[in-house]
């Protein structure tokens, strides 16, 4: 089959999926509106040989964005990596902590996967004492070869304290990128809580992040990731509405919940079923019906690239909504996950 490969990727594939593996995650960041304190009853339900016979069958080579909760609490997951770096690639969103990480940097074959995307989190990393653990965990996967970078969500404290952990990082040779808040935070609605110093600080942090990232020799960006926080500078005014614009989700692009259902995008439209080994993707692009990500819905609309990479703050190009309305979505998915697991 004839290969379509996007522009701005170094990866070849035919389709990408955004996998949350399990909502099951160690920490318990107040910002946070995608976890749960524990396994759902089908973790670990499927091997990882039948994963990748899945994938395998679909005829297609995948990207597989490897997301949570925390994926490596996830059961076997270091060998489900190994399992699907076989014939596909992947990416992985994590925060890093567990031991897990240096069995992954020993064993995973580095060039099967795209980036490494490490999730600060600097009150509960520091309230765990975690620093040491994080800091020999990157250190390993550099030494492997991995691409790593890394973002910390910027909480009013975090303002303050981003020198300290960008230090941290920037010794390690890892970029570390603010990243917005979007949601509810301590009673006020983000990012339209941010003050306009603190907004000033964020672009001048995001702007110098993304210079220091092309003097790196594996950076954010090289890898081009499609969680990219070096866009949400462009999001503190609200979340883009992309409502009615041509895209490829469902075609070049899906998401698979912690249940095995895999969806176009957001909720409306089902797509196939990882446990039941089903998928139907669609033959051409649609209309956005629903609600996801601005980070996938900014990479698979289908807008003029060169239009998307003038996107700023005041952009004609989208409407812009209040968080609350992007994330809904999200908190239909924790609330199902709740009540299967009854």
């Amino acid at each position: 089959m004839d290969r379509e490969v996007l522009p701005e990727s170094p990866v070849q594939f035919d389709i990408e999926a955004d996998w949350t593996l399990s909502l099951f995650c160690n920490y318990t960041c107040d910002y946070c509106f995608f976890r749960s304190s524990t396994q759902p009853p089908f973790a670990g339900r499927v091997s990882s040989e039948e994963h990748l016979e899945f994938f395998n069958s679909t005829g297609r080579v995948w990207l597989l964005h490897l997301t949570g909760g925390e994926p490596f609490l996830y059961p076997d997951f270091v060998q489900l990596c190994k399992a699907l770096v076989s014939r596909h690639f992947i990416c992985i969103n994590s925060n890093l902590s567990s031991s897990r990480v240096l069995v992954f940097a020993a064993e995973v074959d580095p060039s099967r996967v795209k980036y490494i995307h490490c999730g600060v989190h600097l009150e509960e990393r520091d309230r765990r004492k975690g620093w040491q653990n994080l800091e020999k965990n990157v250190a390993s996967l550099l030494e492997h070869g991995f691409p790593v970078f890394a973002s910390l969500v910027m909480t009013p404290l975090a303002f303050t304290e981003f020198p300290r952990a960008a230090k941290i990082f920037a010794d390690l040779g890892v970029d570390l990128i603010p990243k917005a808040i979007r949601g509810a935070y301590n009673g006020r609605s983000y990012p339209q809580a941010y003050t306009r110093s603190e907004r000033d600080d964020f672009w001048r942090l995001s702007e110098q992040a993304e210079l220091t990232a092309q003097t790196r020799t594996l950076s954010v960006a090289d890898q081009s990731p499609t969680v990219n926080p070096l866009l949400d500078r462009h999001y503190l005014d609200g979340i883009p509405d992309f409502a009615g614009v041509q895209c490829s989700a469902g075609r070049r692009f899906v998401s698979i919940d912690s249940d095995g259902i895999i969806r176009r995008c957001g909720e409306r439209m089902i797509v196939g079923n990882l446990l039941e080994q089903r998928l139907e993707v669609l033959s051409e692009d649609r209309p956005c019906d629903d609600e996801y990500c601005p980070y996938y819905c900014l990479r698979y609309s289908c807008f003029e690239r060169e239009n998307k990479a003038r996107y700023r703050r005041k952009t004609t190009l989208m409407k812009l909504k209040e968080p609350f309305v992007t994330i809904r979505a999200l908190g239909r998915k924790i609330f199902r996950q709740k009540e299967s697991s009854h």
